[in-house]
């Protein structure tokens, strides 16, 4: 029995299909339209054609595009061929490919390109319904993302060349923006999770307000606009990342949105809208982009944020597009919409910081040029098929302006071999892997910690997915030299401990296994595994031209028996550094040639020249060195830093607390003088209330 993934079929032959001419009549008066089209001005689309040709025009840009036009002047297309793909065959009657010559007829105002145009519609008319797909219960051509694509690309025609189509073309076109109108307004007469939707009903939006003359525009703005505010509370986290966690459908859902929000005012003032564009900022790596998460290709960050300035005009957004985009690229973007002056000098971005997004499930650690990020979250169905994979738990590193640690993303096409066995599987993702299957899809995983301090970012989760808890920490070393220690815990039998590099491996475990001349990654096991292997697939990586280009994942598998495994990850620029660990029970010490560092189960200190520079600890655990505590109390996490005499103790607390400071001198809480209570030769410092508080003493004794 086939599974429908949209409504059952509801194409009306006369409504929708094959609208006539008196049936195109009784939903608009057509001379009125048709005059009013033929002016190209008043209303327009959402992204103009015009626009962005008048600014583009006699440009290096503009060439390209003519180029891509000439390509299809005399290029035959067959829009039954099976040979597109499975997943192709649909893609390919969105008729994106034919937006080039859209674009030449506004550059140059040539009648070949509309005339090329016309035809290949005309050609498309007359067999789309001898169009079959592959995929069970869909049809090729009315299905919501196969009309809402499809109807862009119309728009921008209409309004860009339709004065030049022939009479019967030009009905055609805008007959099938009409009947894809109304199916969209009917398939979606009820809230459903997923991209599908989200992208249809803001393409709605945008032929209603294109076509306002249409008589039923006014209600396929009001059923768009419904399902558009129902997406945003129940599609969008309250952090705004979106229902299916992969970042490349967040892209394309907050694009559709940002359309639709130019149409509609309530859309734009919605807080999770603009959250959306905050997600972005809070996941972007140093050089850009968010990792390639679940079926996500290379999303750079810069021009849907530039976007978002647009939208709403905060200068954080302006500035991460600067930082990344090139001035001539801002200004086409910028050239598709309506004007907004673009200030002459916006601030530097912003310095981003760690953060645990806690409803889309994304847990970022960073600092400076160094970044983290592992999925902490749940496995999302979708209407066709899921573009969860499967993995949990799996990390991202980035650091030196390069991936250090990467993921596959999604394939190029649905229709890759290598989609199932590849893309989506464990084995190809940085977590643990035990046996030969992948994890289960009941991999949801919950966050017992994340903290931030000035000395350090620790996670700590643990999901059963694999029908046992695999419980993994990872804790970033935040001041020179910056590093992670990965610790995973899993009791229910041996397992693979995976890491995948865009350089081959080399060394060994004993002294360190490494991605050769840096940026890369030198990977330090605290104990040896049982066996070390190799393997390599495809992934991509951003590029210079804010798209991403075809590269290999190198893959390092480590075999450890049941229990717990460390590693000791450092990043360096060019040279490996050297790196030493021993152990003493559960307590890690690292030697590097800045000092040494020791890490138990609940704190880690940091000493330089043999002497106490910073040190951490959480869970309610002391800081402790040398015999010695030097900070106790209830507190979820506590930091210290020590400069000469000055001891700064950053606590995070639940509620009203006392901590116990090995220090005493001028002390002051959060910038505000005090005088502790003096007990065993250090300060009592009460910290009044739940939340975040500094302590500063200028020490008057010994550390």
């Amino acid at each position: 029995m086939t599974t429908l993934v949209e409504k059952a079929r509801h194409v009306d032959e006369l409504r929708m299909r094959h609208i006539s001419p008196e049936a195109l009549a009784a939903a608009v008066d057509v001379p009125d339209l048709r005059a009013r089209l033929s002016t190209r001005t008043g209303v327009t689309p959402v992204r103009d054609p015009l626009r962005w040709a008048a600014h583009l025009r006699g440009t290096p840009r503009a060439a390209e595009v003519l180029a891509a036009a000439d390509a299809l002047l005399d290029q035959p297309f067959d829009f039954t061929d099976p040979a597109h793909g499975r997943s192709g065959l649909y893609g390919f009657h969105y008729l994106y490919w034919t937006n080039p010559l859209v674009q030449a007829y506004a550059l140059t105002g040539e009648r070949r390109y509309a005339e090329r145009f016309g035809a290949i519609v005309d050609d498309w008319y007359a067999v789309r319904d001898q169009v079959r797909g592959e995929w069970p219960g869909l049809d090729v051509v009315w299905y919501t993302l196969g009309v809402a694509c499809r109807s862009q690309v119309l728009l921008g025609a209409l309004h860009t060349l339709g004065h030049e189509l022939s009479e019967k073309t030009r009905h055609r076109l805008v007959a099938t923006l009409l009947g894809g109108a109304r199916w969209l307004a009917e398939e979606h007469d009820a809230f459903r999770h997923g991209n599908w939707q989200l992208a249809g009903c803001a393409v709605l939006t945008e032929i209603a307000g294109y076509l306002p003359e249409f008589t039923e525009a006014s209600a396929w703005s009001a059923v768009a606009g419904e399902r558009l505010h129902e997406h945003l509370m129940l599609d969008v986290y309250a952090d705004g990342g979106h229902y299916e966690r992969s970042p490349s459908y967040h892209l394309m859902c907050l694009a559709g949105l940002q359309n639709a929000a130019l149409r509609d005012e309530s859309l734009r003032a919605h807080p999770r809208l603009r959250a959306m564009h905050d997600w972005l900022l809070a996941m972007a790596t140093p050089g850009g982009v968010v990792p390639p998460f679940n079926d996500s290709h290379v999303p750079h960050v810069a021009e849907p944020l530039l976007r978002g300035w647009h939208l709403y005009g905060d200068p954080a957004y302006l500035a991460v597009a600067r930082a990344h985009l090139p001035a001539e690229r801002i200004a086409e973007i910028l050239a598709w919409l309506e004007l907004r002056e673009l200030p002459a000098e916006s601030p530097e971005a912003a310095p981003a910081r760690s953060v645990l997004l806690p409803q889309s499930k994304f847990a970022v650690l960073r600092v400076g040029g160094h970044y983290g990020v592992v999925n902490c979250g749940p496995y999302i169905e979708h209407e066709l098929e899921s573009h969860s994979h499967h993995a949990a738990l799996d990390l991202v590193l980035w650091g030196h302006g390069a991936a250090l640690a990467w993921e596959p993303g999604g394939p190029e096409s649905y229709d890759d071999p290598q989609y199932q066995g590849w893309y989506r599987a464990t084995r190809a993702h940085n977590t643990i892997q035990p046996g030969d299957g992948d994890v289960g899809e009941d991999h949801d995983a919950r966050v017992d910690a994340h903290v931030r301090l000035p000395e350090c970012d620790m996670l700590v989760a643990e999901h059963t997915g694999w029908g046992a808890p695999h419980r993994r920490c990872v804790l970033l070393l935040r001041d020179d030299p910056t590093y992670w220690v990965i610790s995973d815990d899993y009791q229910d039998g041996p397992y693979d401990w995976r890491l995948g590099a865009l350089q081959p491996w080399s060394g060994d475990p004993a002294t360190g296994l490494h991605g050769g001349i840096g940026p890369a990654l030198l990977v330090l096991p605290v104990d040896l595994p049982q066996a070390v292997r190799t393997d390599s697939g495809p992934t991509r990586i951003p590029d210079a031209e804010g798209a991403s280009s075809p590269a290999t994942l190198y893959g390092l598998t480590l075999r450890y028996p049941a229990g717990r495994a460390r590693h000791v990850l450092v990043p360096y620029a060019a040279t490996r550094p050297t790196v030493s660990l021993s152990e003493a029970g559960p307590v890690l010490r690292i030697a590097h040639a800045g000092g040494v560092d020791v890490i138990g189960d609940g704190s880690v200190v940091r000493l330089g020249d043999g002497r106490l520079r910073a040190a951490a600890s959480w869970a309610g655990n002391p800081i402790e060195h040398a015999g010695r505590t030097l900070v106790r109390g209830r507190a979820d996490a506590v930091g210290l830093t020590v400069d000469a005499d000055r001891w700064t103790v950053t606590a995070e607390v639940a509620a009203r607390t006392v901590l116990w400071i090995a220090a005493a001198g001028a002390t002051r809480l959060d910038g505000v003088r005090i005088s502790p209570t003096r007990v065993d030769g250090g300060s009592r410092v009460t910290l009044p209330a739940a939340g975040r508080w500094r302590v500063q003493i200028d020490s008057e004794g010994e550390r």
